[in-house]
């Protein structure tokens, strides 16, 4: 019933449901099951930057950014983008930050508490010269990796707000992993060739950017 609606058809369903106080499940199941896998892509990134995470976590993480969808979500969107005003943004799109923003929430809560020292003194223990160096290396990385993440979407953002159909030609192919040119073609009504061009260019972009960030970012300026 609901495989033939676009995202914009299927999240104006349930916002007319809601409004009416029908049931939503059919249309908002639908809707959230299309952005699983690019929202499990957004957590395995998140998890990537903060060193830790599993499947499982994957699964509560989604589930929990579902939960603030529907509860205040449906509710906050406007569709008009946060990160560029003046341009729409979809459905889809604030429901991926709400993924990104669980999900970070999630590692950087987990992160403090296992950075946190322990109240009862017997837990106290002195930790040889080489693992507190080890800890202190693992927290660094941890740290690099979360700074990398975060130039990465200022870089795409960027990516969409100077180049659009290069980002959207990107997203499709990576953040989606429709690793397939052919299907991107179709997907955005141009040709196997153009497809190519767009991806090829908006890699050559983010580099571009990503160099730019890293002069702009503190941590460039000290190395």
């Amino acid at each position: 019933m609901f495989e033939q609606l676009t995202d914009d058809e299927l999240f104006a369903e349930v916002v007319r449901r809601r409004a009416t106080n029908e049931p939503i499940g059919g249309p908002l199941g639908a809707l959230v099951q299309r952005w699983s896998r690019p929202a499990r892509y957004v957590i395995s990134k998140i998890q990537a930057s903060y060193g830790r995470g599993s499947p499982a976590d994957g699964d509560e993480l989604y589930q929990d950014a579902v939960g603030k969808f529907l509860d205040r979500g449906l509710d906050q969107f406007r569709g008009i983008s946060q990160q560029m005003p003046g341009r729409s943004a979809s459905p889809k799109t604030f429901f991926l930050r709400i993924v990104k923003h669980v999900a970070i929430d999630f590692y950087r809560r987990h992160r403090e508490e296992l950075a946190a020292p322990s109240s009862d003194p017997d837990d106290v223990m002195e930790e040889p010269p080489s693992e507190r160096a080890r800890a202190v290396e693992m927290g660094r990385r941890t740290e690099e990796r979360a700074d990398a993440q975060e130039l990465y979407w200022a870089a795409f953002a960027r990516l969409q707000q100077e180049h659009p159909k290069e980002a959207s030609a990107w997203e499709l192919y990576h953040h989606e992993d429709v690793e397939d040119h052919e299907e991107c073609a179709r997907r955005l009504n141009i040709t196997v060739v153009n497809s190519y061009k767009r991806v090829s260019r908006a890699q050559a972009y983010l580099k571009l950017y990503l160099l730019d960030l890293q002069r702009e970012s503190p941590r460039g300026e000290e190395a």
